[in-house]
């Protein structure tokens, strides 16, 4: 969840990244357009972004802090904050290259999931996405891509002239692991799991 701040124009906003929804991608496109990233408490400005984004803050990376862990912070009160967020199931397997696909029988058939998932809190990765947001975050849903649309909403919020100046990203050996299987059972399971996700943000 880092602060950006432009030096030059003293703009700043807070980017709500959840996991697997183009965070890296969109992170990596904010340098790119003369954004760095603050330090949540120092307000400095922080050279070594990768140590930063993640370092655990409360037990969690700072990368990916969820809505009552960064409420604490104070520099974020007065700045605008924008997240994008993606439909919940192709969320969850884009996410399942984590997952050891043994597991796949035991989640087709195991309704305990928040027990399955609270082994992962570090990177909140399976965490819901309505738990990250805040009463007053501007919302992007990845489906509408990230075109000039996405420009538009973006520049209208901060503004901060923004573009998309890449579209290749770095990516993690996790990015190329095989996902789990598209089964009926399993996706009956993630929209149980998500259900407040599908209806908070109309999927």
């Amino acid at each position: 969840m880092p602060i950006f701040h432009n030096t030059k124009t003293n703009r700043k906003f807070f980017f709500i990244h959840i996991p697997r929804t183009a965070g890296r991608f969109l992170i990596e496109n904010f340098w790119l357009n003369d954004f760095e990233i603050e330090h949540h408490l120092t307000k400095e400005i922080v050279k070594d972004t990768a140590k930063y984004i993640w370092t655990p803050a409360e037990g969690v990376e700072i990368s990916h802090t969820h809505y009552s862990l960064y409420n604490k912070w104070k520099n974020i009160k007065d700045i605008p904050s924008i997240t994008v967020v993606r439909n919940p199931i192709d969320r969850f397997f884009s996410a399942s290259g984590r997952v050891d696909p043994a597991f796949q029988s035991s989640l087709e058939n195991w309704t305990d999931y928040k027990k399955f998932f609270s082994k992962n809190k570090k990177n909140n990765l399976w965490r819901p996405q309505h738990e990250f947001i805040s009463p007053h975050t501007n919302i992007w849903k990845y489906e509408d891509g990230f075109g000039k649309n996405f420009y538009d909403w973006i520049n209208n919020i901060l503004p901060i002239n923004f573009s998309i100046k890449t579209n290749v990203y770095t990516t993690r050996n996790y990015d190329y692991a095989p996902r789990l299987l598209k089964t009926t059972k399993l996706i009956d399971n993630v929209k149980k799991f998500y259900h407040r996700d599908f209806e908070k943000f109309d999927y």
